[in-house]
């Protein structure tokens, strides 16, 4: 798990993020997806050769949503 602040000037805490493992993971790797797709003629398909059960193939869906808007 990650945690990300952002201070103040006067170090106090103004704002807090909280990010788990698996949200970490996705990100890297849809991040990679995109290099694939901008720099390769191949593309890898991350969500069938992981394994994920359909929950987190559900989340990482969402999540990847997300970063690609």
């Amino acid at each position: 798990m990650v945690k990300i602040i952002h201070l103040a000037d006067d170090g106090s805490e103004t704002a807090a993020v909280v990010l788990e493992d698996f949200t970490i993971e996705v990100i890297y790797s849809g991040i990679a997806d995109m290099l694939r797709e901008a720099n390769a003629t191949e593309r890898i398909d991350m969500a069938t050769s992981s394994g994920i059960s359909r929950e987190g193939r559900l989340r990482r869906d969402k999540i990847l949503a997300r970063i690609r808007s």
